[in-house]
């Protein structure tokens, strides 16, 4: 089983988590097909996030991932619907780094990863911002899409910890199994 860092006590981390691994099989990923919105719970939704893995054809060199789901409470920080773009297209590279390594984490690793940083919008809209990523491969192997929930909550700059306020890029937390 694998097992959440501290800083994701948050229950949609843990239920989100129990659910993925409910779905798994030895040695195979669940693919889409084996998650169900409807066995989730209502308060979830909105947070969560279903992304295609768009693997690179020239002249493109990078892995994209596209919003094929965002739920409301993305697409209300975002500023808009988010669904059909891809990540790197709503957010500028300088913002989505660590966000992007995550989600080549989650498909190297073939595991769920954890990411929490500082995402500012502008100098009056700072959130902190917490994310799990888990796999999904249609073929059981290959990831090919990402389930993930993220929350946000909104905080003025001088509620931010000392550590949440360097320009440091988050470090994705790939999780470890026990």
């Amino acid at each position: 089983m694998y097992v959440l860092p501290p800083e994701a006590s948050e229950a949609e981390f843990r239920e989100l988590l129990a659910y993925w691994q409910s779905k798994l099989v030895p040695g195979r990923l669940p693919g889409r097909r084996h998650i169900d919105p409807t066995e989730l719970p209502r308060r979830h939704l909105s947070h969560l996030l279903l992304l295609d893995v768009v693997e690179p054809a020239p002249p493109k060199l990078r892995r994209r991932y596209r919003f094929r789901l965002a739920g409301t409470g993305f697409s209300v920080i975002a500023g808009r619907d988010v669904t059909g773009l891809h990540y790197d297209e709503i957010e500028g590279p300088e913002r989505s780094i660590a966000v992007i390594r995550a989600l080549d984490l989650v498909v190297e690793r073939k595991a769920p990863v954890f990411l929490a940083g500082r995402l500012v919008l502008s100098a009056q809209e700072q959130f902190w911002v917490k994310r799990l990523s888990l796999p999904l491969a249609q073929d059981g192997t290959n990831v090919d899409m990402i389930l993930a929930v993220w929350l946000a909550e909104r905080r003025a700059a001088a509620d931010l910890a000392p550590s949440e306020m360097d320009g440091e890029p988050a470090t994705p937390q790939v999780l470890e199994r026990r």
